[in-house]
């Protein structure tokens, strides 16, 4: 309150010198040291202080607060209903159980820690919000950047280790900031869920899939490890493979085709005139007769001299193997020469040893081996059978693991390969996967369930009546509140944050005065703010400002409120308006508030 030019006759009648009761039964006083209780001395009087500001009393369930009789739902949480508790003149519900225990707490991007004593949350531990400090890697003031104005390094330091997410490498000091890390990213990749198909082995092939990444910092994806090689065949396509036939020197040749499967055996070639190591005789002279061998070449060596009387008995017979398991004879003729050998026979289909191969099932094959008995065995199991038939189909869903928030399944397609092995997923098409989540825009990004919110520590602040109470009589103090999101309240619709404090009128004479200031700044890109400022409850709720700051667009904004003639004093509020409807998760506002001083 502020005065004219007053006498001193004057000011000593305002001030007076005494006080006279009446003989109605009050307790008279001369100062508020003689009443009992929480009665204060007026007019000579001990009166209780609603019978002094609101003189007409207020009816049932009004509270006379700063000379206004005021709705009020509790006086003390005896009032309240269980589990709920009297704050600011309502009943709210206990905010936090069981006693002692903690939650992470945000002070702006500062994250700390808060325990539940009495049913309320307690301060947050978080580090309060400062100028940026150089070299110690911590965003300070909470503007998305870190150490930013500061010289990080010199070309003396030696350099840093770094990694990525191909692996380990160092950074250089340029310009006295850190260098780019010197580790490859070769491995990484764009599009989730995308396969990349090599050839491995005989005709196979093996797969890698790009997947979310883990510990890589601004890396999102990268390719995994290749699979196993599958779908290989029974050769190296181009190769071919020899098997003896005949006799002994013949052989029969193999060709691995370009799906690496063994191709049909050739004809025997190369067979020679006899098998090694067998004779044939003729005869000569007098019942004589000559003999010769067949060599290791498979033909025979020149004849030997004549051995008189050395010829076969006539009528023998021999008999020798031949061909696949096949006999010939010869019989001793009159001339004691033996007759030419016949012709093979009761020959078996295939050659003792001999293999044959033939397709199964999806690009399989199998084998059967000739017998003993030049007879072909049982064919053996199909070897290599692929998963499919060439050009079979499959689908199936794919995409994030969660069909929360924006995320949704997507469907990709495999094909059947002429190898009969499916071909690699393709890509997934129609999926949506999680993105950086945005911090209060009511929009479930990263697919967790819920819209990231970070309420800061003067929280709940939405309304007149639950305002954030600033300690002490007209403070002076600098506060960092955020609009942390979108309508600062879970239902989207509230973009107020609330400040009050208690206010005394002290005495001064005219030209003097005393002042209330307001001041928002370092408002962050995207936000608004606009300052209200009201004297008492009432005129806060009916939305009537005593002054206000509106600035269009994120400029700095003041309010500087000269007090009037009557009582200044009581509860002030202070309301600061965010128009841009923009949450700021842990990017604050600076709020600066002085009381009546």
């Amino acid at each position: 309150m502020r005065l004219g030019i007053v006498t001193m006759a004057g000011l000593l009648l305002a001030i007076g010198t005494g006080c006279s009761p009446d003989d109605g039964g009050a307790i008279p006083c001369t100062s508020t040291d003689e009443c009992p209780g929480e009665l204060f001395c007026h007019e000579g009087e001990c009166k209780d202080p609603e019978e002094i500001n609101c003189p007409d009393g207020c009816a049932k369930g009004e509270k006379c607060i700063n000379g206004n009789c005021i709705q009020v739902e509790c006086m003390s949480t005896t009032d309240c209903p269980d589990g709920e508790m009297c704050k600011g003149y309502d009943c709210v519900p206990v905010s936090c159980q069981p006693e002692g225990s903690t939650t992470v707490c945000w002070v702006a991007c500062h994250d700390g820690k808060k325990t539940c004593t009495n049913g309320q949350w307690g301060n947050c531990s978080a580090p309060a919000l400062s100028d940026e400090v150089c070299q110690d890697e911590i965003d300070n003031n909470c503007d998305g950047q870190t150490d930013e104005g500061c010289v990080q390094c010199t070309t003396q330091d030696p350099p840093k280790p770094c990694e990525t997410a191909c692996g380990t490498g160092e950074m250089t000091c340029a310009g006295g900031m850190w260098g780019p890390c010197s580790a490859g990213t070769d491995c990484i990749c764009d599009e989730p869920g995308k396969s990349e198909e090599v050839p491995c082995g005989n005709c196979g092939t093996q797969t890698r899939t790009c997947s979310k990444a883990e510990g890589t910092g601004d890396i999102q994806y990268v390719w995994g490890e290749y699979g196993e090689c599958i779908g290989q065949g029974l050769c190296e396509a181009g190769t071919v493979s020899e098997t003896p036939c005949g006799m002994k020197c013949g052989k029969q040749v193999q060709t691995c085709n370009d799906d690496c499967t063994l191709g049909p055996l050739s004809d025997c070639t190369g067979e020679g005139a006899c098998s090694p190591g067998t004779t044939e005789d003729k005869a000569c002279g007098n019942c004589g007769t000559q003999q010769r061998l067949c060599g290791e070449d498979c033909l025979w060596e020149p004849w030997g001299a004549c051995q008189e009387g050395t010829g076969c008995q006539i009528g023998q017979t021999e008999y020798q193997p031949c061909g696949n398991c096949g006999q010939q004879t010869r019989t001793c003729q009159q001339d004691c020469v033996w007759s030419a050998w016949s012709s093979c026979q009761d020959e078996g289909v295939c050659g003792t040893g001999q293999k044959e191969s033939q397709k199964c099932g999806n690009c399989g094959t199998q084998e059967r081996i000739c017998s003993g008995q030049c007879q072909w065995g049982s064919w053996g199991t199909c070897q290599g059978s692929g998963a499919c038939k060439p050009g079979d189909q499959q689908e199936q869903a794919c995409g994030p693991t969660t069909t929360s928030g924006i995320c949704e399944k997507g469907e990709q397609v495999r094909t059947c390969n002429a190898s009969c092995q499916w071909n690699s997923w393709g890509s997934c098409l129609g999926a949506v996967y999680p993105a950086t989540e945005i911090c209060g825009d009511a929009i479930d990004q990263d697919c967790n369930g819920s819209d990231k919110t970070q309420p800061d520590q003067y929280e709940p602040n939405n309304s007149c009546s639950k305002c954030y109470w600033l300690s002490g009589t007209d403070p002076e103090v600098t506060l960092w509140p955020t609009f942390d999101t979108k309508g600062n309240d879970a239902g989207g619709t509230d973009l107020n944050d609330y400040f009050c404090f208690t206010a005394d009128d002290g005495f001064n004479i005219w030209p003097s005065e005393e002042r209330i200031i307001v001041e928002l700044t370092s408002q962050p890109v995207g936000t608004d703010g606009d300052l209200f400022l009201y004297k008492g409850l009432t005129d806060c709720q009916n939305d009537k400002p005593a002054a206000s700051s509106i600035v269009i667009g994120g400029g700095n904004e003041k309010i500087d409120w000269a007090e009037s003639n009557s009582d200044d004093g009581g509860t002030w509020y202070v309301r600061v308006e965010n128009w841009s409807s923009q949450p700021n998760c842990g990017k604050p506002y600076k709020l600066f508030i002085k009381g009546l001083k």
